[in-house]
């Protein structure tokens, strides 16, 4: 008498192929949450330049204290040229120009757009005398959107 024979255990290959679609599928969902993720992750990053370099002109502006009008109609372009107002002394043309060296650094790459700013300077009691209320615009690029971070304080009081 002879021993039946065991059968064969293992996955035929539309088992196996059904796995794959399967392992596929969830995958690229997986796959889809991280670019979302990176994509928030480099909108925040954009964000928080943006607040850096308006809290950057908010400091220069409070540290002139009474010459906080001075900046007024100041800004920087997305190419770099500088707008100082013309009743701008030397040390606020100084911060204007630094400033500009903020929104454009020298070590940026070129293919790599900078961001612009304004600043807008208006007193709150008239006569040309603070307090002032000051709004700073940053803007820039990303992925070819227009994005921008405005702040408004009052400064010179």
């Amino acid at each position: 008498m002879h021993a039946p024979q065991p059968s064969e255990q293992g996955f035929t290959l539309i088992e196996t192929m059904i796995a794959l679609a399967i392992f596929a599928i969830g995958s690229m969902g997986i796959l889809a949450i991280l670019m979302t993720g990176f994509s928030t992750t480099a909108e925040g990053n954009n964000l928080t330049g943006g607040y850096e370099m308006a809290q950057n002109a908010i400091g220069m502006i409070r540290a002139n204290g009474s010459n906080a009008l001075q900046f007024d109609g100041a800004a920087v372009s997305k190419t770099g040229s500088v707008t100082i107002p013309g009743s701008a002394n030397t040390v606020v043309a100084q911060a204007i120009v630094s400033w500009k060296n903020m929104l454009h650094p020298a070590a940026l790459p070129p293919a790599l757009p900078s961001a612009n700013g304004n600043i807008a300077v208006i007193s709150l009691q008239g006569g040309g005398m603070c307090p002032c209320t000051a709004t700073i615009s940053v803007g820039w690029l990303s992925n070819g959107t227009p994005e921008a971070y405005t702040v408004q304080t009052i400064v010179g009081y």
